[in-house]
This record gives structure tokens, C-alpha cells and sequence, in this order.
């Protein structure tokens, strides 16, 4: 009797140990065969061309994981709850550098290690969210711009001006709206205030009725799809930045994009370093390998890459770039504006939740 119990516990432990091995083989096979070697790279997306991450693989032996983001917030819940356990480089914006150099995310930067470094653009370097460039290099960059229907406004738009989305006599019925809630709370503040700066209740209600009366002609928030909401017809008008729409307007003379003459704000993303990092030399690497010329090249011409590299002649010499470019230009003088986060994190999430939420 004891012998027969004995065999059939074992019986049963055999068939539940072969069941879980059966079930979890996959995963284990995967967690054996996981190269630690490899980069995790966490940026957006459509900026670099997959196949080159293949190309430096190959050139260097180091593999590249890469993952991407829809927004900055995700990015910055992301690299907060996780204290940048995980990834290698990641691709943040401006003012979201700012919030993970003040939250001890990043690594400071060996600079010595980047031989592009004296080639960028020093209209993108010193900026309030890293004033000496000590954790974040400029990788790329945009304005936000007008993009419109030229049927809807056959004698183009009647202001180059932010109150194009924001007046309700000149807003269309249907426009596209970024979905970015920092940026475009700071969009309404300038309209009505023309400042970016810190606000008292009374002006946070005040911007939260713009935003929401704003949400009746609103088709969609997205910081992807401007150009489809235009080529459908679905909208007259949208916020877009020059780099997802200058290709489009050059190839599409349906289309027209503007720059708003009250006011020019400049994006700049960024490569930073985890202070978890582990791979941090092979990190400069891949810094080195995608700042190249014939790379930052091949990303303008077949992404949405526009250089931050002072000697980019093939983005400074493009026709269809010149209304945009002079404004970053390294001799030009022409004021642009970066949105620059005075907001407290509940204020953005009040004016934020209350226009959605209408």
C-alpha cells in the first residue's frame, strides 16, 4: 500500500513538472539563449531605418534590440518606474530630459568618446533642460507647423498664425491636433497670453475652456498621422512638424504647410544614457555609427530624420526645407522657441483630463 501511494505521488509529480515544461520550454529556451550583448535601444519611430541597426550589427558584432514609443509620456512613465533598468540609449524630448536628469535617470556623457561632437549644431546645444550637454546630445529636431488643404484654402491660410486652431472664427470644422498634452496646453497659452510661463487657477481654467471648445472641431490627436487626416479629406487643417510633412507637401501639390509667423517652437530629441547602463562603451558605438554622415544622410533622405549636424548640406541645400531650415541655420538669428515645461505635473493633468474627458 505504502509502495503503491509512493509510486503514485511520484506519478503525479512527473506529469505536473512535464506539463510546466512543456508550457514554459519556450521561455526558458529564450531566457538561455538571450544575448546579453546586445543593445536595448528605445526611440521613436520612423526616425532611423531599421536595416541599419543590421548594418552596424554587422560592422561591430553588437546586436540591437529596439523598442518604440507612441508619446512622450509613455516614455517618461517608462524610464521613471523603471529607473532606466533595461535600456541602453533612449530617445527622449527636450523637456523630458529635463525630468530624468533631475530624477538621477541618466549617465553623465563622456564626450571625448563622441567624434561627432564638434560638428552639432550649436543652435540645438545649451539649452534649459541640459545646459552643458553633460547627459544629452541633440539627434534630431522639427518646428510644429500648419499643414493644410490647399481646396479649403485656395488663397492659402488667411493668418499664418496659431489662432488658425485655436480662434473659433478661423478654425475649421474639422482640424488634427498633436497629442502631445504639454506641448499643446503651451500652444494654447501662447495664444492667449503669447508667453510660455507658469500659471495661477484662474488662468488654468482659462486655458481649459480653449482646449475643450477647441475638442468640438478636433478629428483626431495624433503625432503620426497628420498627413493621412489631410490626404482623406477627413480634415482642413492640422499640426504637424516639418519633418513628417515637408516630403509630403513636395510630393502631394494638394497639400501646403505653413509656418506660423507668431511664433516658431523648436523640438529637439535627444540621445541619452541610463545611469544603468551596462554597455555604456557600446552605446558610443552606436552614437558614433548613426551620427555619420552617410547615415544622418541616408535617414533624412528615406526617414523623418532632419540632422542636427552643422555640416548637413543635403538638409540645408533642400528647396522644400528652406522656409524651415533658416530658422536653425548655424548663422541665422531668427528666434525659435522651445516648449519649455513651467506647468505643474497637476495642472497639465487637469487641463489634460478635463478636455479629454469632455
Amino acid at each position: 500500500m505504502t509502495w503503491s501511494f509512493k509510486n503514485y505521488v511520484t506519478a503525479v509529480a512527473f506529469w505536473i513538472v512535464f506539463a510546466f515544461g512543456i508550457l514554459y520550454f519556450p521561455y526558458l529556451l529564450k531566457f538561455k539563449n538571450e544575448d546579453t550583448r546586445a543593445l536595448n535601444v528605445f526611440m521613436w519611430a520612423g526616425v532611423v531605418d531599421p536595416q541599419l541597426f543590421a548594418q552596424f550589427t554587422k560592422e561591430t558584432g553588437i546586436p540591437v534590440n529596439v523598442s518604440h514609443y507612441e508619446g512622450n509620456e509613455e516614455l517618461l512613465v517608462k524610464l521613471l518606474a523603471t529607473k532606466g533598468q533595461g535600456y541602453d540609449l533612449v530617445v527622449p524630448s527636450d523637456y523630458v530630459v529635463d525630468y530624468l536628469r533631475k530624477n538621477n535617470i541618466l549617465a553623465k556623457l563622456d564626450k571625448s568618446k563622441l567624434d561627432f561632437y564638434k560638428n552639432l549644431n550649436p543652435k540645438f546645444m545649451g539649452h534649459y533642460y541640459d545646459p552643458h550637454n553633460d547627459y544629452s546630445i541633440p539627434s534630431e529636431w522639427y518646428v510644429l507647423g500648419l499643414g493644410y488643404l490647399k481646396k479649403d484654402f485656395p488663397k492659402g491660410l488667411p493668418q499664418k498664425s496659431w489662432a488658425m486652431i485655436f480662434e473659433p472664427s478661423l478654425m475649421p470644422a474639422k482640424i488634427g491636433l498633436i497629442n502631445d498634452s504639454r506641448e499643446l496646453i503651451a500652444l494654447a497659452m501662447w495664444y492667449k497670453y503669447h508667453a510660455i510661463r507658469c500659471i495661477n487657477d484662474e488662468e488654468v481654467q482659462v486655458l481649459k475652456s480653449i482646449l475643450v471648445n477647441q475638442k468640438y472641431h478636433a478629428e483626431a490627436y495624433t503625432d503620426f498621422r497628420g498627413d493621412f487626416l489631410l490626404k482623406s479629406g477627413n480634415c482642413s487643417i492640422v499640426t504637424a512638424s516639418c519633418a513628417s510633412m515637408w516630403k509630403m507637401v513636395k510630393e502631394d501639390e494638394k497639400l501646403g504647410f505653413e509656418m506660423p509667423e507668431d511664433g516658431v517652437f523648436l523640438n529637439i530629441e535627444n540621445y541619452v544614457i541610463p545611469a544603468a547602463c551596462k554597455h555604456i562603451d557600446k552605446v558610443y558605438k552606436l552614437m558614433n555609427f548613426l551620427f555619420r554622415p552617410d547615415i544622418q544622410e541616408h535617414n533624412f533622405n528615406e526617414c523623418l530624420l532632419l540632422s542636427t549636424r552643422k555640416d548637413a548640406d543635403f538638409m540645408f541645400n533642400e528647396p522644400a526645407l528652406a522656409p524651415v531650415v533658416k530658422f536653425i541655420h548655424p548663422q541665422s538669428e531668427l528666434p525659435v522657441m522651445l516648449f519649455e515645461n513651467m506647468l505643474t505635473d497637476d495642472q497639465v493633468n487637469e487641463i489634460w483630463l478635463s478636455t479629454k474627458g469632455e
